[in-house]
């Protein structure tokens, strides 16, 4: 079993346990500078949980103008599939 934390963008945390995946945000407290993962979803599938992640990173892009046209649409989207990716290479790799 496997509990290691795989952070993506600075925005999204991943851990796998008990053969499943757990999605959290990261949050940095301003006063303390602590930093807290509360959980987004649970998935039992790791497919899903990428094309949830890569929706949610791109929405976020999106929403704070890091992305403007289909050109950089494009760009984002692949983009955060090779985060996921490099992601979910450490968190299985761990898990071998």
């Amino acid at each position: 079993m496997s509990n290691r934390r795989v952070i993506v963008k600075n925005w999204y945390s991943v851990t796998k346990l008990n053969g499943s995946f757990v999605l959290a945000d990261v949050k940095h407290d301003k006063d303390t500078g602590a930093v807290s993962y509360p959980t987004v979803a649970i998935y039992s599938s790791e497919l899903k949980l990428i094309s949830d992640l890569i929706n949610l990173m791109v929405k976020r892009a999106i929403f704070l103008k890091r992305v403007n046209n289909t050109n950089e649409l494009l760009k984002e989207i692949n983009h955060c599939g090779e985060l996921c990716q490099t992601a979910m290479n450490k968190i299985n790799n761990v898990e071998g």
